[in-house]
């Protein structure tokens, strides 16, 4: 235990984790990087403080500082100092929950965790689910477990029929199309309805939808409906979506990977009004829940039987044949409960709805510093903590538009001071920042800002 002990400190002591005025991305460095890590395979041992100075110089260099205020790009949540501790003490213990009897605490904090994510987000009727990589995998594991409960013996014998459509909005993630390949129903078979002018799915196009298909003789398997979109954070009329679900006798499944525990906030709680008539849901404890990668969440009010069978060589020869690889994918389980077990601890929810609030304040204070500039167009209205913006002169038209866009984006990119990233809306280049550090200050949002209008005064003179 001396020696680990002695090594973990020696690692620790070479942490670089930087907040402010730092490089916050490296992509510039490209071949730099694939230079510095290209080494041939190693035959012989390294000591091990050889080792810890070829991370030091090698590697740290080059990672991005993903936990700086300065990032603000994709829905990269921040990590904490406990979630880092917990992944140390993962990979110590390297517990693998493929059984129940292999490792009782891995199959059974995950129970607990389950029960206490549903809780957090104030939905204790989802006392069933799992952990899984990230919202990707929850989301497949949602229409796989539809597909389950629709036809009961496709275990045995496959989808009886091709003639299945699954339906989101235009805006809902590309993990939802990317799960219609894997599960083999294919991209055709998704029906992506039109959104409103905030990106929130049009309802009555999707019950004329479904009674046309159902109409050409289609079986409407799925709803999915958005607590949150990557895109802008929109969040879709829940309880309508729930009522069309039920009349068509459809599953109906959430995708809150992002934006769901800002239920937890009274002023929003409203918004997701009809998520309790859900049957499954997707939270991402490592985005808005600030747990280090990989954890994501698929909830439910009951699991349906998808696959029933033991194969010879997981036979216990006991009665006690309690599998969460049952009912998932992978048969290796690794300990990922552990991080958010000890990150509820460690916090409270109580104050990591604080942190989800001023994520939300921040944004809305970068949000109106914006609105006083001239040459900004915000849109939509942030809903929780997503703005998207862009640069607008009343000289340019819009191709010009487009192209002071596109080159701001290139700036921030190569400036590495701050980083977010762009996106598309109605056709149109919009820059795109998202906010999920609990250590992100008020300064550090002036910081930015004047980085943005830095941009701006730069892009402009060169269009």
């Amino acid at each position: 235990m001396k020696s680990i002990k002695d090594k973990l400190l020696k690692a620790i002591d070479i942490l670089d984790i930087k907040s402010t005025n730092c490089e916050i991305t490296h992509s510039k460095d490209l071949n730099k990087l694939i230079n510095q890590i290209n080494k041939q395979l190693p035959k012989r041992p390294l000591d091990y403080d050889s080792l810890i100075n070829d991370f030091k110089h090698q590697i740290i260099p080059l990672l991005n500082q993903n936990t700086s205020p300065n990032y603000a790009a994709y829905i990269t949540g921040s990590s904490t100092e406990i979630g880092a501790i917990a992944e140390f003490i993962k990979g110590y213990y390297n517990q693998n929950g493929l059984k129940w009897i292999n490792s009782p605490i891995t199959s059974e904090l995950e129970k607990l965790v389950v029960k206490w994510i549903s809780e957090f987000i104030l939905l204790p009727n989802f006392n069933h689910g799992m952990l899984t990589t990230g919202g990707s995998m929850s989301n497949l594991l949602a229409i796989h477990f539809s597909l389950a409960n629709a036809y009961p013996n496709r275990e045995y014998n496959g989808i009886p029929s091709d003639k299945i459509k699954v339906y989101s909005s235009d805006q809902t993630h590309s993990s939802v199309e990317r799960a219609m390949v894997f599960l083999g129903l294919g991209r055709n078979s998704l029906v992506k309805i039109s959104t409103d002018k905030s990106y929130k799915v049009n309802t009555e196009e999707l019950e004329k939808r479904i009674k046309s298909d159902k109409a050409s003789g289609y079986t409407p398997l799925i709803i999915i409906g958005n607590a949150g979109t990557t895109n802008t954070g929109a969040i879709d009329n829940l309880l309508e979506l729930s009522k069309i679900s039920n009349k068509y006798n459809t599953w109906f499944h959430i995708d809150g990977a992002y934006g769901l525990p800002a239920i937890r906030l009274k002023k929003l709680r409203a918004r997701f009004h009809g998520a309790s008539f859900a049957d499954s849901i997707t939270v991402n404890p490592h985005k808005w829940m600030y747990v280090p990668f990989e954890a994501s969440c698929l909830l439910l009010k009951k699991i349906p039987i998808a696959i029933n069978f033991t194969p010879d060589y997981l036979d216990d020869f006991s009665s006690e044949q309690r599998m969460i690889s049952d009912q998932t994918i992978e048969l290796t389980k690794e300990f990922r409960a552990l991080k958010i077990w000890l990150t509820l601890k460690y916090y409270g929810a109580d104050q990591i709805s604080q942190f989800i609030e001023n994520d939300i304040f921040l944004i809305n204070y970068l949000s109106k510093k914006l609105k006083i500039l001239d040459f900004v167009e915000i849109h939509p209205e942030s809903e929780l903590s997503i703005l998207c913006f862009r640069f607008i002169s009343e000289n340019l038209n819009e191709t010009q538009t487009e192209r002071l866009n596109i080159l701001s984006l290139k700036l921030i990119k190569e400036n590495r001071s701050i980083f977010f990233t762009g996106t598309r809306l109605n056709n149109k280049v919009y820059m795109r920042i998202f906010f999920g550090n609990p250590n992100r200050k008020k300064k550090d949002v002036k910081f930015m800002l004047k980085k943005i209008i830095e941009v701006y005064n730069h892009s402009i003179k060169q269009i």
